[in-house]
């Protein structure tokens, strides 16, 4: 069976959450979105679906077709150039992980896991064919202060999944 992707604008005291499902039906969508505030402790707010697999521009397009034929009902994001990303289960948040690399710079990536986290940060390095780079991987949460934990929650439930990075004025973005 065929899914559909919907988009999700979520209600919050602190402004607008934008998300997408994915679903065979509205009413599925709808449900999982429920079920998921339900299975974290969460209030559900209020909610507007959309389906918008149908209308999407062509440049957001990429991995769309794979992932309405293959995924499970549940989360996506989208990320440029890798494209659409199934979020493993629907009540699992994503996680934020440290990549280094071998001159000790970090760059910090929100994944559902260490795998995709680990295709995120390779797709933005861009490297050239045969080009190599060591890097190990961390657990960003792990020695974060409290201070930069700032609107990480919000981004760790829906995503987008991708390089972020925090600023002290508006703390953690997607780059």
């Amino acid at each position: 069976m065929r899914m559909e992707l919907y988009e999700v604008r979520l209600d919050r005291p602190d402004g607008e959450a934008l998300s997408y499902v994915v679903a065979p039906s509205e009413p599925r969508a709808a449900e999982l979105v429920i079920d998921h505030h339900l299975a974290t402790n969460q209030k559900c707010p209020d909610f507007a679906l959309q389906r918008v697999d149908e209308d999407l521009p062509q440049d957001r397009q990429k991995g769309l077709d794979a992932l309405l034929d293959t995924a499970l009902v549940g989360f996506a994001s989208y990320h440029e150039p890798i494209g659409w990303i199934a979020h493993i289960a629907a009540v699992e948040q994503l996680r934020l992980f440290r990549l280094e690399d071998e001159h000790g710079a970090s760059k910090f990536v929100i994944a559902p896991d260490k795998d995709t986290a680990m295709i995120i940060y390779c797709a933005d390095l861009r490297l050239e064919e045969g080009e190599q780079r060591m890097f190990r991987i961390f657990d960003g949460l792990a020695e974060l202060p409290p201070e930069r934990l700032r609107n990480l929650p919000d981004l760790l439930e829906f995503g987008p999944a991708g390089i972020v990075a925090f600023d002290e004025v508006s703390g953690w973005s997607a780059v």
